[in-house]
């Protein structure tokens, strides 16, 4: 599909793309990866020390205007394929009869954004903002586990001359809580549920992003090491942006899919597999995606 645009058109839409690339890069504009696990994550682990990487792939051909949330026509192919390194320790000290612990968080990101219509072709990689929480307290109980924790997301990583970098250009503070309740004394069956909400500094180029709520959820059963069930997540603005240029609309987009996972227990270690599918998105002051994630998850107990 071809649009004959005037060269004033062309320059606005080029703008439109390059704000449209951070909801590649900045968790709180577009997708939190690392938050988006579900299943019975709400629990955290035994004490001990964990690594956890993420592989994220990310797809979207549905872009939503701010303003009148019109679907932008043509081709627009926006992509996002992310590396996390996540490590957590959770130690034998106890805080508030609770498993105290914290973690680090250092992912790698390449983003791109291509439209044939438009003749749009850009892309960046390199890595990305690091996430830092020095309390992580988890709950246990035989028929329910409840976490809570609390960190920061850094302004470490370059944003990019085009907006695409993998940087936010802002820090994030998270508070998180949730729990899981198992339906069955075996704890074969679980719901879950955690809640983050995350507070946005202003960003270097002078925006501030309104305050968001996001929720990830999952119903599941387990057979032995091996656990299936259905997942998802919601992301709520619930303040108005800040800055000049900023619309009076509150972004949201929510997903549903499937998750699966095994333990290896003699190599302690866990893979796991969730494919997403978005819908319900909402543009506020930047345009709002609508795709398609796939995640691959390994985890290693030491």
């Amino acid at each position: 599909m071809q649009l004959n645009l005037t060269a004033r058109h062309k320059r606005q839409l080029s703008s439109i793309f390059l704000m449209t690339a951070r909801l590649l890069c900045a968790p709180d504009e577009g997708l939190a990866p690392v938050q988006h696990e579900a299943m019975d994550d709400a629990s955290s682990p035994p004490p001990g020390l964990y690594y956890l990487g993420y592989l994220f792939n990310y797809r979207s051909s549905d872009l939503y205007m701010p303003g009148n949330n019109a679907r932008l026509p043509g081709d627009v192919q926006l992509k996002s394929t992310s590396v996390i390194n996540r490590l957590m320790w959770i130690t034998d000290h106890k805080l508030l009869g609770a498993d105290y612990g914290m973690e680090v968080i250092v992912p790698m990101a390449r983003n791109s954004l291509q439209s044939p219509t438009y003749g749009v072709d850009l892309s960046e990689s390199g890595g990305a903002d690091i996430y830092v929480s020095p309390l992580i307290l988890g709950w246990h109980t035989p028929r329910w586990d409840a976490s809570v924790g609390t960190g920061v997301w850094l302004d470490n990583a370059r944003v990019g001359d085009a907006f695409l970098g993998p940087g936010a250009g802002y820090k994030r503070y998270v508070v998180s809580g949730g729990a899981t309740y198992y339906l069955d004394e075996a704890r074969s069956w679980s719901a879950s549920a955690l809640l983050h909400y995350q507070h946005n500094d202003r960003a270097s180029y002078g925006w501030r992003f309104g305050d968001q709520v996001s929720m990830d959820w999952g119903f599941g059963r387990r057979w032995g090491p091996l656990q299936a069930g259905v997942v998802g997540y919601s992301r709520w603005q619930v303040q108005r942006d800040e800055g000049l240029g900023t619309a009076d609309s509150y972004a949201q987009n929510h997903a549903v899919g499937l998750q699966a996972s095994y333990i290896f227990l003699q190599a302690k270690m866990m893979l796991r597999a969730a494919y997403y599918k978005e819908f319900g998105a909402k543009a506020g002051s930047l345009p709002a995606t609508q795709g398609d994630l796939l995640r691959l998850t390994v985890i290693k107990a030491f």
